[in-house]
């Protein structure tokens, strides 16, 4: 079995609340050479990811959701700067919420 691609994405609680409550489906990352080198290929190509662990701050044992990942893509309109997109499927698992 392969080992699955898995991307960490770390946001505030009011927008976490809003990916557990699936009032969202997808995440903006402003285009940054950070951002650039997690989410394309060395081409430039998207980066195919199985999941997307989305965690609620830093510490282990903050709440996370595990949602699967559908397409990663370039977006310019998201608050007049180039973004990337991320489009998320479904929740796969919620840990450590009340």
């Amino acid at each position: 079995m392969k080992d699955k691609k898995i991307l960490l994405l770390r946001i505030c609680a009011p927008w976490f609340k809003d990916m557990i409550e699936w009032k969202t489906k997808w995440r903006y990352r402003e285009v940054k050479p950070y951002w650039e080198t997690r989410l394309l290929e060395k081409d430039w190509t998207p980066k195919i990811f199985d999941e997307v662990h989305i965690k609620n701050w830093y510490k282990e044992t903050s709440p996370m959701v595990i949602m699967e990942f559908k397409w990663n893509h370039w977006i310019f309109e998201h608050e007049w700067k180039p973004h990337f997109k991320l489009e998320l499927w479904k929740i796969l698992e919620i840990k450590n919420v009340e």
